[in-house]
């Protein structure tokens, strides 16, 4: 079945190709080569800025004078997630793709869909350079279930800048309310509202609040076992769960027990303002965090309703390779792949950039060990309570629009729990609706 890739962020022609059903193959099953006789140049394009983007060019820099293969990578920043996504959707129809792009698994779907992007799985199980073991031992394993959940489990991409959610604390003040961070050990929803409750009556500040709503609302139902949107195009958001839940935050919402970013944007200045007791959010977001020598910072695990399942969503991008390259940049372009994220570099990049390392033996590198003696460190507590929230971490299937549709949520929500819309059948009538629609956009 041939399918057209069209001019939209993330496409589909129809609504039955929302997902990976077929999909070209004549770029992923010619034979691959595993050595160069000649020099090769490729391109990657990315968004990372500031101090992550150093990172990577020296990252980059190592690898192109040390790996003696006369390989030579080019970095090139294309502005941020979505303006390299615009890049990447206008260059896939030009057939002028770099060699690799780091993007989220929703915009390579239709990249795969359409043969855009290679399979990796001839390569990771190579004998000569194969990595075969390191994927099922080392890397992490929520992260590589990401990157396989298309075609039965052929991996497409590895990961790269990579988070998940903790809960941030002020330790200080939740000692004044008689709590220490052993009371936060197994935290429920439940037991979290008691907490919040006294922080406004005592402290006049709210308890909680989901730096990301969409996350907030999309976390919440995968407590119950269901995804937002599921791979067949099934928006779960009609259903007793949702009712409960929703009231549930709405209600404490409006106690001022909890409370939405709104016009901050983030939580992490109201948090570092001592406005506000705790919140979740991403570990990538940690650096935000000024405690300014007013408060200990404590780190927490995210609350779950009694009852259900433990939820706590990972994102970010991958590293792909393109079809527009010849099999020695494809080559090449492995090569990379594996040098990037080998231990020592995904530590490198990790504890530089405030992502999480995508190898298990990361932590017992000099870098990371150094960081988590670091009782000064922030990510130094970020990373044990991320590391042991990974167990239960899940991805969000890959489907045409994602982004839209979470961007949809996160304004439903945040309009449901503050009033704005007051009854629950309107939102979810509203949300499915628009979500249907945004998820069958070409």
């Amino acid at each position: 079945m041939k399918k057209r890739f069209l001019a939209s962020l993330l496409t589909v022609v129809t609504t039955m190709s929302l997902f990976v059903g077929c999909k070209k193959t004549d770029s992923t099953t010619e034979e691959i080569i595993t050595e160069l006789n000649e020099p090769v140049s490729i391109e990657m394009w990315h968004y990372l800025t500031g101090a992550q983007g150093e990172v990577l060019q020296s990252i980059i820099d190592d690898f192109n004078s040390t790996n003696g293969k006369g390989i030579t990578v080019t970095a090139v920043n294309q502005g941020n997630i979505t303006d390299l996504n615009k890049k990447v959707v206008a260059a896939a129809q030009s057939n002028s793709l770099p060699a690799i792009i780091n993007v989220y698994p929703d915009l390579a779907t239709g990249l795969i869909q359409d043969g855009k992007i290679i399979d990796l799985t001839p390569y990771i199980n190579n004998d000569k350079i194969g990595m075969k073991d390191e994927i099922k031992n080392d890397y992490v394993k929520a992260f590589i279930d990401e990157v396989s959940q298309w075609n039965d489990g052929s991996i497409y991409g590895i990961p790269l800048t990579k988070s998940t959610e903790v809960v941030y604390v002020n330790e200080t003040l939740l000692g004044t309310l008689g709590y220490t961070m052993n009371d936060l050990k197994n935290l429920t929803m439940e037991k979290l509202t008691e907490i919040c409750k006294k922080s406004k009556e005592e402290l006049d500040i709210p308890g909680f609040g989901f730096d990301s709503s969409s996350n907030a609302f999309i976390s919440t139902l995968k407590m119950d076992g269901k995804d937002f949107i599921e791979l067949d195009g099934t928006i779960n958001v009609d259903n007793e769960w949702v009712r409960e839940f929703m009231q549930y935050y709405k209600d404490n919402t409006e106690k001022g027990y909890f409370r939405t970013p709104g016009e901050d944007t983030y939580l992490s200045g109201p948090f570092s303002n001592e406005k506000l007791l705790m919140y979740q959010g991403s570990t990538a977001g940690a650096a935000h965090i000024q405690t300014n020598g007013q408060f200990v910072l404590g780190i927490s695990e995210v609350p779950k309703f009694e009852d259900k399942f433990n939820a706590v969503i990972q994102q970010g991008a991958s590293l792909f390779i393109t079809n527009n390259t010849t099999p020695q940049q494809r080559y090449a372009a492995y090569e990379f792949i594996k040098y990037a994220t080998n231990t020592e570099n995904t530590a490198q990049f990790a504890v530089a950039t405030g992502y999480l390392p995508v190898r298990y033996s990361a932590e017992e590198t000099t870098i990371m060990k150094d960081v988590l003696s670091d009782i000064e460190s922030i990510y130094g507590k970020v990373y044990p309570v991320a590391k042991e929230e990974l167990d239960y971490a899940y991805y969000t299937p890959a489907i045409n629009n994602a982004q839209s549709a979470r961007n949809i949520i996160q304004e439903k929500y945040e309009s449901y729990v503050n009033g704005s819309i007051t009854d629950i059948d309107t939102f979810i009538n509203d949300t499915t609706s628009q979500v249907k629609t945004s998820i069958q956009r070409q």
